[in-house]
């Protein structure tokens, strides 16, 4: 399972990218700068293409089960890959539906593989992440040997707390969006004013 997964994470996003069109676009645009970079510069920079993030889900999710034992590490973790797109719904109109999108698509392309190759991949011990509203991070552990319910719990997990770290960077920077353009239409206002002011002094004589 682990050797497949760079080929199950690429089906899982080209499907999102083909039913998407917004990841369509910030995909295309990533490939041109990611083209742009690589002609004008020697540094390795991270560009956000379709195949950074097919090489970046890959490893994220075989980190992720093997450290499933620190859960509030894992969860700060997952929310903060969700702050980090943030941006994008300032610059490319990204929303929190596009990942309930890709934890769907996640699950159907999921359900297709073989429960052996599944469990397979959990190792020794298999886990199962899940939910509850009496538990201070919302997220516990425990031990089954079901791997296709392991998976499905997992990917439910990580869509939740990707769009509750995107969801709450995104307000951030809708209410700096918001004060950046009150402070501009106030600089706007006082430079009028100072206009009109002048206007009217050299038309009346004092």
């Amino acid at each position: 399972m682990k050797s497949q997964a760079p080929s199950i994470m690429r089906r899982i996003l080209v499907s999102l990218e083909n039913e998407t069109p917004k990841v369509k676009q910030i995909f295309y645009k990533a490939a041109v700068l990611d083209a742009f970079n690589r002609e004008n510069t020697s540094e390795n920079t991270t560009s956000g293409t379709i195949d950074d993030h097919i090489k970046f889900m890959a490893n994220f999710f075989d980190e992720l089960i093997s450290n499933l034992d620190n859960e509030g590490e894992a969860v700060s973790h997952i929310r903060k890959i969700g702050q980090d797109h943030a941006k994008l719904s300032q610059t490319c109109s990204f929303n929190a539906e596009i990942w309930e999108h890709l934890g769907e698509i996640a699950m159907q392309t999921l359900s297709t593989i073989d429960v052996v190759q599944l469990i397979a991949y959990f190792r020794a011990t298999y886990w199962l992440m899940y939910y509850t509203t009496s538990s201070p991070d919302g997220l516990h552990l425990k031990k089954i040997r079901e791997g296709g319910k392991a998976w499905r719990a997992l990917i439910a997990c990580v869509t939740d707390e990707l769009r509750c770290g995107f969801d709450g960077e995104a307000r951030v920077f809708s209410r700096k969006s918001s004060s950046s353009e009150h402070l501009a239409e106030d600089d706007e206002l006082q430079h009028r004013l100072r206009q009109i002011r002048l206007d009217f002094s050299s038309a009346v004589p004092l």
